[in-house]
This record gives structure tokens, sequence and C-alpha cells, in this order.
């Protein structure tokens, strides 16, 4: 296996049993078309997530999507996760925006703590993918760590034919990943522009931080853009906050 995986397994350690756990319930929720979210019409464009601002009481949810709303020139900056130290916030702002076809859609992490999400588009349920998996080497394969006097070693497990299962993580979690129509992965630079066909199976950011603040190790990632060609609503979560959901309407 890759050294870029035994690399990447040391620099989030200590997130990687929250990560894990997370994606048990991720699955389900990638099934769903996002049709059940509650939304509100506001001015303009400024349909927003949490009820409208017409309301006797405006939904806090709401106030924010309203507050953090921006589209500009053909571009809609969506904010992942906000707050600071004390109290950040594990959401999208705004969670719906509306753009034209052509148009643009920019992610970022504005936050002060160092804590990353990702936008992650699953167009195929059986595009799904975990931040740890199982892979088979051939046997007499060794592995060392790449880190200097390490106490660590891989899981292996004794598999068929003779050869040997190791768990490491996925790839195609934690960087920006797109696969096409007909299966074709191809991994995407950090912070690059993406232009959105409408007929891939999975789209993946990769793990956002906020500038300056991603894990040696890891992709420096602070923000993910993609230019949408096509019409139809692009529903989309975190990964690593399962409960984090948001959606792209082209029209």
């Amino acid at each position: 296996m890759k050294a870029q995986f035994i690399l990447l397994g040391a620099a989030i350690s200590a997130g990687l049993l929250f990560a894990v756990m997370g994606t048990m319930s991720v699955a389900n929720i990638a099934a769903q078309t996002g049709d059940g979210m509650s939304q509100g019409q506001g001015k303009g464009n400024m349909t927003m997530a949490g009820g409208s601002e017409d309301s006797e009481k405006p939904s806090f949810v709401y106030k924010l999507n309203k507050k953090y709303h921006d589209y500009e020139n053909g571009v809609f900056k969506v904010r992942v996760g906000t707050g600071g130290h004390v109290a950040p916030m594990t959401m999208f702002f705004p969670n719906h925006a509306e753009i034209k076809v052509g148009e643009t859609v920019v992610f970022y992490n504005p936050t002060s703590v160092a804590e990353p999400h990702t936008v992650t588009f699953f167009m195929n349920n059986s595009t799904f993918a975990n931040f740890v998996d199982a892979y088979v080497v051939e046997n007499q394969t060794s592995f060392t760590s790449a880190v200097p006097n390490s106490n660590s070693e891989p899981i292996l497990v004794p598999g068929p034919g003779g050869k040997n299962i190791i768990l490491a993580l996925n790839n195609r979690s934690f960087s920006p990943t797109v696969i096409d129509s007909n299966g074709k992965v191809t991994y995407l630079p950090p912070n690059g522009n993406y232009t959105v066909s409408g007929t891939e199976k999975y789209i993946n950011s990769g793990w956002i931080w906020p500038k300056g603040r991603s894990p040696q190790g890891l992709p420096p990632i602070d923000s993910f853009s993609l230019t949408f060609d096509k019409e139809g609503t692009y529903n989309y979560i975190c990964v690593v906050h399962p409960w984090m959901s948001g959606d792209v309407v082209v029209k």
C-alpha cells in the first residue's frame, strides 16, 4: 500500500474513530433526495431553509442563511461551517443555493477552529466512499511506518488465495474526487474548479479546512468550486458530519 495512506493516518488518527462511526449513518442520508428539506421563500434569489422573512418569528437558521447570502456576478458562495472556538456550527450557510446554468458555487471554510468538512454529492449510492476500507495485498508485501520510531503496525488479516487484507484510509474520501458516468475516477487539484455535467456518479471536495490549517500530510484544501452546466437539483452532505446537508438548484 502506498506510503501516502500511512502518512495520512498519522496526521488524522485522533479523529478517525469519530469519522468511521459517522460513516455508518451517512449511507442512509446519502440515499435521501432532499425533497423533504424545509424551505421558505425570501426576496429575489433568496429561497432559504428555516422559514420565511415574512414569518412573525423567522427561525435562527433562516436568519443566518440570510446573513450569509452571498451571490454576485454569477458566483454563489457557501460557508462550510461557521462560528469560532467557543461555538463552532456544523451547518452549511446558506444551505440552499439557486443559480443559473453556467454559474459557479464556491464552498469555503471560514471558521477559526481547525475542523474539516466535505461537500460530497452522491448521485449513485454504489459510489459511497467509506473513510476506511479493506484492501487485498500480496502476503509478501511488507510495510514500514513513514513516521520514524513509530510504535505502530498495520492491521493485516489473512485473506483468500494466500493473500492478506489490510485496513487503510480511503483516498477518495479525503481528496477531491470525481467519478464519471463510466466509472472513471479523476483526482482534482486542491482548491480547483470542476465543471459539473450532471452525469457524474460521485463528486467530493475532500476535507476542507480553514485557510492555512490543514494538517501536514493532508491535501491543503480550503475551498471547492463547482460550475454547473446542466439544470437540476444537486443535493450534497458533509461526510464528516452527516447531519450537514444542502442543495444547489440550477435553472
